[in-house]
């Protein structure tokens, strides 16, 4: 790691159930440079930890939006 990383909340549509979570959690997660996941059914928001020295945010709304779940940043 770089840096202390930085979080990012994408609040997003489509999801609903705890299958949804797992699979977001498990895609995220074994992207480099991402640190933590933390999936909100109830918000419909996923919370992110990373490193912005290895990976940029828009490739990770871009990852949301390809698991077919459309991101938009709180």
């Amino acid at each position: 790691m770089t840096g202390p990383g930085t979080e990012k909340t994408f609040l997003v549509g489509g999801l609903f159930s705890e299958e949804g979570k797992k699979e977001v959690e498990h895609n995220l997660i074994q992207i480099d440079g991402v640190q933590q996941v933390n999936v909100s059914l109830s918000d419909s928001a996923v919370n992110v930890r990373y490193d912005p020295g290895v990976i940029r945010d828009e490739f990770l709304a871009r990852t949301l939006d390809s698991l077919g779940y459309s991101p938009r940043v709180r």
